[in-house]
């Protein structure tokens, strides 16, 4: 009898063993960064898109296995999952350069050329179980060269001064889910878009600014409602917004932001997506004609507007869990432009983009 308790005792001892092996040998999500203060990380899954898509996690717990009561492991056990399929991957610091050349306005004379250079920063920091909050910076700079684009007085007599313009402000809001599956968000951007010519004025300033819903209809797809304020069109500056992001099939998704974006990624590898899409940018700056402020009239002030609407392909690649690179490339199908220094007798140049075409390349940082 004792040995028959012996051989029941050994057994039970190695199926333990075994058990505790097993659990050993589960893969693990790959770590991945924090998105600025959250401390929520990604929980990646091979072929699947949503592992390329934002940083939130799925959930924190401490080496012994027990759960994170923080503010930010409760929001991530809670909405981790929400946030993380909501969008595709996005970088918390982004810089740019773009370069648009040989561009030119229908039925206008000259041409022009560009090149962007951008910055932007988006945290966040979580504030309740169900809520976050949404700090950030950018800076978007464009410097043109024009070839007799316009025509006017004195300096401008052979057409518009090469300009460079600028949007760059601050970017605030939050976000607090009204239950598992509605999300309601509201940001803005308060600054300035400006040539910085001279002393800042109430003209200078905007505030882009959008408020949103989201709604989880199904585990891989997101319906957005909501309503926007910026300067990309210029007879609406207030516009709805209608929104869907779609995780097809894993590494297939789709996301459409009317009336300013629509993307097609495929993902073969969570850390390399491909790009296919079409986006409508713009913004309205006010300008001073340098003459003036030569001559020591720098309230001689105007608007001046800019739009595109262009097809891109491109590639995205996470090299490592903290840095990321995109390249695109593409074609300009269309846009409005008005041109204008200011100064008085100034021929504004103005009118729909011919077609053209622009290369980008950005770099990612997360931590």
């Amino acid at each position: 009898m004792r040995y028959h308790h012996a051989r029941v005792v050994l057994a039970a001892c190695l199926a333990a063993t075994v058990a505790a092996q097993a659990s050993t040998n589960q893969p693990v999500p790959a770590p991945g960064p924090s998105t600025l203060g959250l401390g929520l990380q990604p929980a990646p899954t091979a072929g699947s898109s949503s592992a390329s898509s934002p940083i939130w996690g799925a959930g924190i717990q401490d080496p012994q296995g027990r759960p994170d009561y923080s503010l930010p492991g409760m929001f991530t056990n809670q909405h981790g999952d929400f946030m993380k399929r909501r969008e595709r991957f996005d970088p918390a610091v982004e810089l740019g350069v773009s370069a648009w050349p040989n561009q030119h306005i229908r039925n206008e004379d000259g041409s022009f050329e560009w090149l962007g250079y951008d910055f932007d920063i988006d945290g966040h920091m979580v504030v309740a179980p169900d809520g976050y909050l949404t700090l950030g910076a950018f800076y978007k700079g464009r410097s043109y060269n024009f070839s007799r684009i316009g025509q006017g007085p004195g300096p401008n007599a052979g057409g518009m001064d090469d300009e460079s313009l600028a949007g760059t402000g601050l970017r605030i809001g939050f976000g607090v889910f009204l239950d598992d599956n509605w999300l309601f968000e509201l940001e803005s951007e308060p600054g300035f878009w400006s040539d910085f010519d001279g002393t800042l004025h109430s003209e200078d300033a905007d505030y882009p600014s959008f408020a949103m819903f989201t709604y989880r209809a199904l585990p891989e797809l997101y319906l957005k409602i909501g309503a926007r304020y910026n300067q990309i069109y210029e007879d609406a500056p207030w516009l709805p917004y209608l929104g869907v992001s779609w995780e097809v099939t894993d590494g297939f998704r789709i996301d459409l932001l009317a009336p300013e974006s629509l993307e097609l990624s495929w993902w073969p590898s969570p850390g390399l997506g491909l790009l296919f899409g079409t986006e409508v940018q713009g913004a309205e700056y006010h300008v001073r004609p340098s003459a003036a402020v030569v001559a020591g009239n720098p309230d001689v002030r105007s608007d001046l507007r800019v739009q595109e609407w262009f097809a891109y392909a491109g590639i995205m690649s996470r090299m490592t869990d903290n840095f990321s690179f995109m390249a695109r490339a593409g074609i300009v199908l269309g846009g409005q432009y008005d041109l204008t220094t200011g100064a008085t007798g100034f021929d504004p140049a103005e009118g729909q983009l011919d077609q053209g075409a622009f290369v980008e390349i950005s770099f990612g940082f997360d931590w």
